[in-house]
């Protein structure tokens, strides 16, 4: 027994000595001295690399070490796992009753927002619905995790005004014959730029029904220009093994007859945060108003948004002179309210990603209807009914 002790006891101390000096000689070794103060725990006894070898035994057998983040799926393909809307299992297990309850109440939430949007003077309001990865490759996926037939995203647009929604899986999918290309990275969570246009070419389609007349942009203005080699997206980082795996990059050239350059100012204060070109544009927590000089029409649009935004920035640049940007998330029903008020835009677009679509966000109303919301909410919640 004392021997067993003792032997713990020294491969006990040989691990506290040996992880923090392979912390400090791996290859970032001087990064982490100079930037993340060598002397602290979490850096000395981080165990990242054990993370990263563990999966790159693993990943070649089509092993996740984290499944609950990320679903290893056929010839290289992942997928967000449980952790995230429980999409997996929603997916898998179709529309129920509650998700025909949870629709109803988005539905109506969202022809309230319709109707008070058009009483402050916008001309259109629509949301653009974003597929998940797993919709337009389900293909990729293992076996056991194929979604069902009838979806709960099919249950939502039932309960939505037609119109109000854009559903772009439709053209996605038939875009995946047209293209060698994929849309989506195999190694990340969103589309990619070429993605982004298709969906992109389904909403400008939809708005042009009765905005006649505006201006779009065509297929002769959008181009691929090249397809480059680049590291793992979000599902390889959140295995550790960004820096091993490898994705497409597909680049989109935007021609016009005059370039796009987009200036991005802070909303709030006006304070200049960057210029020049017509770059993608992260997901903003504060409101991000972008010009655009020589969009193609002089149009102000008020998007609200997620990161699937990210890859639309530049065709809506191009489109549009003047959007102000926030995640949906950060717009709750007065601030929205106050955007509209002060902005005075002539649109507001809504791009969600599928998965989020359902969220308690979307089943919010606007301002004069916010008190019979919550005693609705109340209601629903007694009786069992979440977001």
């Amino acid at each position: 027994m004392k021997k067993r002790v003792f032997m713990f006891v020294w491969v006990a101390l040989f691990v506290l000595a040996v992880v923090p000096a392979i912390n400090l000689n791996m290859g970032d070794g001087q990064k982490k001295n100079t930037e993340l103060e060598w002397w602290r725990d979490s850096t000395l006894y981080n165990l990242d690399f054990a993370s990263a070898l563990l999966n790159r035994f693993f990943y070649p057998h089509g092993i996740s070490t984290n499944p609950d983040q990320v679903l290893i799926g056929k010839d290289d393909w992942l997928y967000l796992g449980e952790q995230y809307d429980n999409t997996i299992s929603r997916n898998r297990r179709g529309a129920t009753v509650e998700d025909a309850e949870v629709a109803r109440i988005i539905g109506q939430a969202t022809n309230s927002w319709s109707e008070w949007l058009s009483q402050k003077g916008v001309s259109k309001f629509r949301v653009m619905l974003s597929p998940d990865k797993t919709t337009i490759y389900p293909e990729f996926l293992p076996g056991w995790a194929q979604p069902a037939t009838e979806s709960a995203t099919d249950t939502l647009l039932k309960n939505v005004s037609q119109g109000l929604y854009i559903d772009t899986r439709t053209a996605l999918r038939a875009a995946k014959s047209r293209f060698s290309e994929s849309l989506y990275y195999k190694t990340d969570t969103h589309w990619n730029s070429l993605g982004a246009w298709v969906a992109f070419q389904a909403f400008q389609t939809e708005i042009a029904r009765t905005e006649t007349d505006l201006r779009w942009l065509t297929e002769q203005d959008v181009r691929i220009s090249n397809v480059n080699e680049r590291q793992g997206g979000d599902l390889a980082k959140f295995l550790r093994l960004k820096e091993i795996l490898r994705d497409d990059e597909v680049a989109i050239d935007i021609k016009s007859e005059l370039p796009v350059e987009t200036a991005q100012y802070d909303f709030e204060t006006g304070r200049l945060k960057r210029s020049g070109g017509n770059p993608e544009i992260h997901t903003a927590q504060r409101p991000l108003l972008v010009k655009s000089k020589n969009a193609l029409n002089q149009k102000r649009v008020l998007w609200l948004r997620d990161s699937f935004g990210t890859a639309i920035a530049p065709f809506m640049a191009a489109t549009f002179s003047e959007t102000v940007q926030l995640h949906y998330d950060a717009a709750h029903p007065e601030v929205f309210a106050r955007l509209v008020e002060v902005y005075k835009p002539d649109y507001v677009f809504i791009t969600v990603v599928e998965r989020g679509a359902r969220r308690k966000r979307f089943g919010s109303f606007p301002p004069l209807a916010l008190s019979s919301e919550k005693a609705e909410n109340a209601t629903l919640a007694s009786q069992g009914v979440s977001f």
